[in-house]
């Protein structure tokens, strides 16, 4: 109906996927070093079941650490590259300093959520395994900062020659 290509309740969902994305994958580790541990003192499981959950516990944390860069990395690079193609008139840049003021203030509040939740006592052992999630969530307030300056940039340089 209206040719919409994005716009501030796509950033503020990707902003929460990601935070969410990443709470999972540390209680998900915690979830599975639990049953792991409950497997390796189970007389009942055969030795190659033990350590085939051994094993997808060992890759667990390279596998997901990574898959967040990569995730993050693109669906920024997709906004970004979004934001591109939105039709915008450089006079409509000083409504929308209050809109990337408000998504950065959300991505610090979700990033203090993030230390919270990892300064847990139950949580803290299980998300030290991990290095990118959390100096990424411990960063969150300032690498959107950057996001909403490269947004900025993209959405209003393009001026007269994309015809406006």
């Amino acid at each position: 109906m209206f040719n919409k290509k994005g716009g501030v309740p796509d950033a503020l969902f990707y902003m929460v996927a990601i935070f969410a994305v990443a709470i999972i994958s540390i209680v998900g580790y915690m979830v599975l070093v639990n049953i792991n541990t409950e497997f390796q003192s189970s007389s009942g499981i055969s030795d190659q079941g033990k350590a085939l959950t051994e094993g997808i516990k060992d890759k667990y944390v390279g596998i997901i650490d990574h898959s967040f860069l990569i995730i993050l990395v693109f669906v920024l690079i997709g906004t970004v590259a979004g934001v591109w193609f939105i039709k915008t008139h450089p006079a409509l840049f000083w409504i929308m300093i209050p809109i990337f003021a408000f998504i950065i203030f959300m991505s610090m509040i979700y990033s203090n959520v993030y230390f919270n939740f990892a300064a847990n006592s139950k949580i803290a052992p299980t998300e030290a395994d991990f290095t990118i999630i959390p100096f990424i969530m411990n960063n969150y307030g300032k690498i959107m900062t950057g996001v909403v300056i490269l947004i900025a940039i993209f959405l209003f340089s393009k001026g007269r020659r994309e015809g406006q």
